[in-house]
């Protein structure tokens, strides 16, 4: 059996070798043909001029792993005791040559892509660009906000609750009836509008002292709210514990 008459200069390790082998011989590394890439490789290692003993035995290991797959294969095959099936000894080697390979493929890529890099001139970053990005990037509730939260907008929410509680009539609110929605957002973002403009600036608990019931409140709130996500107004607190101030926006 001719040997592979070939020299390798450049290699890492031992997979390194065999994928070398493997791709010069074009051989299927599905389907490994053991005793003559076993043969190769052992030729290969008795020409190298490989000084380094650490770096040798790295070579001797997958060496020894070669020999004792090929004599397994000169044996009748073992079965798996689960599935019943043939257990093809160069199975375990496969998957390290496949699992290298892809390794390798990345590696490769990554460098290709620093040597290109190298050789491109990126345009500096343009500061007036990016401030004018920053000022018309949507600014969030907190920002919109002036001088409070939302835990303090959500207090002032239910103090007006607890003022409605106040002023309801237990004794008919017991009776119970089917009443039909007839408040919506869109009316009381008009409302509230139509307010401010008439007002250009009004207290936060004023904007509820027309609503007759829970369900109004509820929903005033979150039409305060959505102008304020919208900035068509502007909520204002100029101190800890002041009234709430809501003027128009921009």
């Amino acid at each position: 059996m001719s040997v592979l008459q070939i020299k390798l200069e450049e290699f890492e390790g031992p997979l390194d070798l065999l994928l070398k082998l493997i791709d010069k011989n074009k051989i299927d590394i599905y389907d490994i043909p053991i005793s003559r890439l076993t043969d190769d490789y052992l030729y290969y290692i008795k020409h190298s001029n490989i000084i380094d003993m650490e770096e040798m035995s790295q070579f001797i290991v997958m060496a020894t792993t070669l020999l004792e797959i090929k004599s397994k294969m000169l044996l009748p095959k073992e079965k798996d005791e689960e599935t019943n099936e043939e257990i093809d000894p160069r199975e375990e080697l496969v998957k390290k040559l496949i699992e290298y390979k892809k390794y390798k493929m990345i590696a490769e890529k990554l460098y290709n892509t620093d040597i290109f890099t190298d050789k491109v001139i990126f345009k500096e970053p343009d500061i007036k660009a990016i401030n004018s990005i920053k000022i018309k990037a949507e600014p969030t509730v907190e920002e919109i906000l002036d001088g409070i939260t939302l835990k303090d907008l959500y207090n002032a929410f239910e103090e007006v609750l607890k003022r409605k509680e106040l002023k309801t009539d237990k004794i008919r609110s017991g009776f119970k009836s089917v009443t039909k929605a007839l408040y919506n957002i869109n009316d009381k973002i008009n409302y509230i509008k139509d307010l401010i403009i008439l007002n250009s600036r009004i207290s936060f608990n004023k904007i509820f002292e027309e609503s007759s019931s829970k369900a109004e409140v509820v929903v005033t709130f979150l039409a305060v709210l959505e102008l304020i996500k919208t900035k068509d107004i502007k909520v204002i607190q100029q101190d800890i514990f002041d009234e709430i101030i809501i003027t128009q926006g921009e």
